[in-house]
């Protein structure tokens, strides 16, 4: 099976109501992952987390998907950089985790860099021929933010930030992003590929059983969004209260700022590739899935409510049943996953038709397609000169 032929995804090009999904060997073949890294997370914006994990200079964090390895930093005059975690002389690893630090030095041979990339020192290079500490700053990608969230790209030809989010940032706006603090991030390996767990979140099919006991009992009007202005795609689903918390607890009042059907329902957003917000009347929580390899992607969860809640006497009362909810129903959501995953990777594994609840999984399914049959990327990751 060619996997690259365009001609074995007549059936996933028709119309919703006449499609079937992806070959099952795409979400395990390697050569269609390669390709997927190379066209799609190496060519667009990944979302890396929120500003709050770099408060001031001197803060940093690393970031990981495909075999792309970033740190991110913020630099003594405010800037945020996106640098390449690998060393200018024998490629080891400079930095794990996240934290503070002055300087970035490498453990290997302690050449030292900025925190914006620069080469600051290189020990025993004085007797090479013609080495300048300038020819070898850190390779970087681009960053931006919007919303709180930083994204970082490595393609020097895709559209900025702006361009690629489109209208979403003014559709969501009452919501006030910017304005809401992080109060847990929470990070999962789960064994199943990307668009496994991608796929699940964005549709509700799957409620009435892999979430029989949870938020199932909380019946919700399931409503795709209207198509907008960005690489992005949403559901609206209509219900009364909070659709983030579980049956009877209690949580905080709605957002002051919301108006019209965003008082009464909640948002599933998927901004391509790989972000997902999950936007209820009362909080926010993002998920990133970043690739690790064909059969195995990081989900990272950050819970974020409106700043004035952390002032509340009660709030760590009811932040915790926030958090209760989003460990059981994730729990739930990685398990189906990893299930989906095994039997697609079965010898009599077939596409199968498509729900028209599953709207947005055949919506993702073509972006994907047309970004994977357009044939390999020559999209490579910036030097920091480029972005001075």
């Amino acid at each position: 099976m060619n996997l690259f032929d365009p001609t074995l995804y007549t059936e996933v090009r028709k119309p919703l109501d006449q499609a079937q999904g992806l070959p099952p060997a795409c979400y395990f073949d390697e050569a269609f992952y390669q390709r997927e890294l190379d066209t799609i997370f190496h060519a667009g914006w990944v979302m890396v987390g929120r500003t709050e994990r770099l408060p001031e200079p001197g803060c940093f964090f690393t970031a990981e998907f495909g075999a792309t390895r970033l740190i991110l930093t913020r630099a003594d005059d405010g800037r945020l950089h996106a640098l390449a975690n690998t060393c200018r002389h024998r490629g080891a690893p400079l930095l794990e985790g996240e934290g503070r630090c002055k300087t970035i030095a490498c453990p290997y041979h302690a050449w030292t860099y900025g925190l914006d990339g620069t080469l600051l020192g290189a020990p025993g290079m004085k007797e090479s021929l013609g080495f300048d500490t300038a020819d070898y700053p850190l390779r970087s990608a681009r960053v931006d933010t919007w919303g709180g969230f930083i994204f970082v790209c490595l393609s020097p030809l895709t559209a900025p930030l702006a361009t690629w989010l489109g209208d979403l940032p003014q559709r969501l706006a009452m919501y006030g992003f910017e304005h809401m603090r992080t109060a847990r991030r929470v990070s999962y390996d789960v064994a199943c590929n990307w668009k496994v767990w991608v796929e699940n979140f964005m549709e509700g099919y799957h409620i009435p059983t892999v979430h029989r006991s949870t938020i199932s009992r909380q019946k919700a009007v399931n409503i795709p969004e209207d198509p907008g202005r960005g690489e992005y795609t949403a559901i609206y689903e209509r219900h009364e209260g909070t659709r983030a918390l579980l049956f009877g607890d209690t949580g905080f009042p709605p957002i002051e700022t919301l108006s019209g059907d965003s008082c009464e329902g909640s948002r599933f957003v998927l901004a391509y590739p790989a972000t997902m917000l999950a936007i209820a009347n009362d909080t926010m929580w993002s998920f990133e899935a970043h690739p690790l390899s064909a059969v195995r992607t990081r989900i990272v969860l950050t819970a974020c409510f409106p700043a004035q809640r952390f002032e509340r006497a009660d709030y760590a009362e009811l932040a915790a049943h926030y958090f209760k909810r989003q460990d059981i129903v994730v729990r739930e959501d990685n398990d189906i996953s990893e299930l989906q995953q095994r039997g697609l990777q079965s010898f009599h594994a077939v596409p199968g038709r498509f729900s028209v609840k599953e709207k947005i999984v055949h919506a993702l399914d073509n972006w994907v397609l047309d970004r994977v049959l357009g044939g390999p990327s020559l999209h490579a990751s910036v030097p920091l000169k480029a972005l001075a």
